[in-house]
Order: structure tokens, then C-alpha cells, then sequence
């Protein structure tokens, strides 16, 4: 029997509670892959239904299609990865990362601070060159590149805190009591972009790779929020798990893809995406977790007067 139809029974339960803590942590909120196709191919294709004769491969690649797609902005597949950094101060990419949802480090109080990107430096290759500035190429031809570029190394290298601090405590003791008073003129023009205390990162697509300045001391916790496209355990279906809310959204899914490349079932496949879109609209106010006492909280918030 399938993961997902397991009962609740002692498995379901940590040590701490009596239980054994084996089943995989709020898996009956979420149903798995292989159920998913199995329940389908039941429920729609055979003799009399909708399609007759559909090989499971093909419903298998449009399930994970749907899973892929729904796990963008439905499913809300997010992760927290959660490191301390080193001396290089970078962090490896996870293997399914797709996008960044916020990067932040965590203070002595457990406090979670958001680090913005930087806009000031990119990420770029560095060729690599002899001592005329030629470039250099291997045995077949193809251009060498540094490890880092110059950027990055430079970026990283930046003021540290303390130098930081230094600099701007001397110009302040060594400029405060102008007689022209032109100090103060100059602490005009901030830009709030560049007005983040919690510092910057830079992402590198290309090499996989986050960096972060010097301004980071070594062993600072980072935690990466990023979004998954749910199928990193694809080689086994029983480990791909959809909530259970959308588990109708991505069943119509997976029916109107089918439909309309079958002449038997394209007639009504119009019908079949308008159902689709409607399940997945359904889908998302279902997932989108929404509580009326926190959001009554937030909005007693709405009665301050913001003076400028």
C-alpha cells in the first residue's frame, strides 16, 4: 500500500510522543505520485470512459509535467536550506533549485535577516591570460576561464565591519563641527537601495554558486528559501507528493493534456481546460493558507498615521 493511504498509527507519531517517528513527516496532507497515476488511469481510461487506450508512460510524463508546472506558483513547493558559511564565505546551490525566494541570516536572537542582491556587482567569467594579456586556450581549441573573476574576488574581499565603522566614525568626528556647516548638506542624497544593514549577495547561475562579502564573518548562518520543481525524487514516484487539496486540479491536468492529442477526445477538450483552470484557480485559494485572526491582525495595523 502506498505511503500516502497509510492509516494513523504509531508510525505517524515522534519518540517523544510514544510513536515511532517512520512515516515521512505530514505525509497525510499530501498524496504521492504513483497513487495520482493509478487512481487516473482507473478513473478515465479504458473501455466506455473518456480515453481507451493510453499507455502509462504518457500519463506518467504528463503527471510529472503537471507536478513540475503546479509546483511554480500552486503548490507553493518551497524549501529552507540552512548552512554556516566558511572562509571562501559561498554556498552551493541546491541539485533542484529553480529560483531564490529570499536569502537571509540568522542574528544571535534567532532572528532571520533578509539579504538583498547586490546591484552594483554581477556575476562574470574571467578569462584567463599570460603575461602580454593574450588569452589562453586548452589542447582543443576552447578559452580558459578562472575559477572566479577579479569581481568576485574583489567583492568579496570588501571592507569588513570594522573598517567600515572606522571610516565613517572619522568622518564624522573629523567633519561635525564645520563652521560652514556643509557636513550636513552632504548626509542628503542616501539611496534607499543601497540602505540595507544585513548586507549583499551575489548569485552565480552559471557556476552554481551564492557569494557573499567579507562583511559576513566566517560561521554565519544562511538559509536559502528557494522553490523546487517537485520532482527530485522522480526516479520514484512514491516520493513525489502533492497536497492533497490540488490533487483534482492535477488529475484535470493531466485529462485535458491527454485530450487534445487524441482526434477521439479533442472535441472536448475545450471543456477539459476550462474545468482545469477552474480546479487550479480552486487549487490556489485552497493552498494559499490564508487565516482570518492573522490577517485581522495585520489590518489593525491599517489605523496609523504615517506623518511625513
Amino acid at each position: 500500500m502506498a505511503v500516502s493511504r497509510r492509516p494513523l498509527d504509531v508510525d505517524n507519531y515522534s519518540a517523544l510522543d510514544g510513536g515511532t517517528g517512520l512515516a515521512i513527516p505530514g505525509y497525510y496532507r499530501r498524496t504521492n505520485l504513483n497513487d495520482i497515476i493509478n487512481n487516473f488511469i482507473v478513473a478515465y481510461i479504458g473501455d466506455g470512459k473518456v480515453l481507451t487506450k493510453v499507455p502509462r508512460y504518457e500519463v506518467a510524463f504528463w503527471a510529472q509535467r503537471a507536478v513540475q508546472e503546479f509546483s511554480y506558483d500552486t503548490f507553493h513547493s518551497e524549501k529552507a536550506l540552512e548552512i554556516q558559511l566558511s572562509s571562501t564565505r559561498q554556498m552551493s546551490l541546491p541539485s533542484d533549485y529553480v529560483n531564490y525566494i529570499s536569502i537571509q541570516c540568522t542574528d544571535a536572537n534567532g532572528v532571520m535577516r533578509t539579504i538583498l542582491p547586490s546591484t552594483t556587482t554581477r556575476a562574470n567569467q574571467g578569462v584567463a591570460q599570460d603575461e602580454n594579456y593574450h588569452y589562453l586556450y586548452d589542447n582543443n581549441g576552447n578559452i580558459v576561464f578562472a575559477e572566479t573573476s577579479e569581481t568576485i574576488d574583489r567583492y568579496q574581499k570588501g571592507r569588513s565591519v570594522e573598517e567600515t565603522e572606522q571610516l565613517a566614525n572619522s568622518f564624522y568626528y573629523g567633519s561635525f563641527d564645520r563652521n560652514n556647516f556643509s557636513y550636513f548638506g552632504e548626509r542628503y542624497g542616501l539611496t534607499p537601495q543601497f540602505a540595507n544593514m544585513n548586507g549583499t549577495f551575489v548569485l552565480d547561475l552559471n557556476a552554481g554558486q551564492i557569494y557573499f562579502p567579507s562583511s559576513f564573518p566566517k560561521d554565519t548562518y544562511i538559509t536559502l528559501n528557494y522553490i523546487s520543481d517537485g520532482l527530485g525524487q522522480n526516479g520514484d514516484f512514491d516520493n513525489v507528493l502533492v497536497p492533497k487539496m490540488a490533487e483534482d486540479a492535477v488529475m484535470s491536468t493531466i485529462l485535458y493534456n491527454l485530450s487534445k492529442l487524441r482526434p477521439s477526445a479533442s472535441g472536448a477538450a475545450g471543456l477539459y481546460k476550462k474545468e482545469a483552470a477552474a480546479k487550479t484557480r480552486n487549487a490556489k485559494i485552497r493552498l494559499a493558507n490564508m487565516k482570518i485572526e492573522e490577517m485581522t491582525q495585520i489590518f489593525r495595523n491599517k489605523a496609523k498615521w504615517i506623518k511625513h
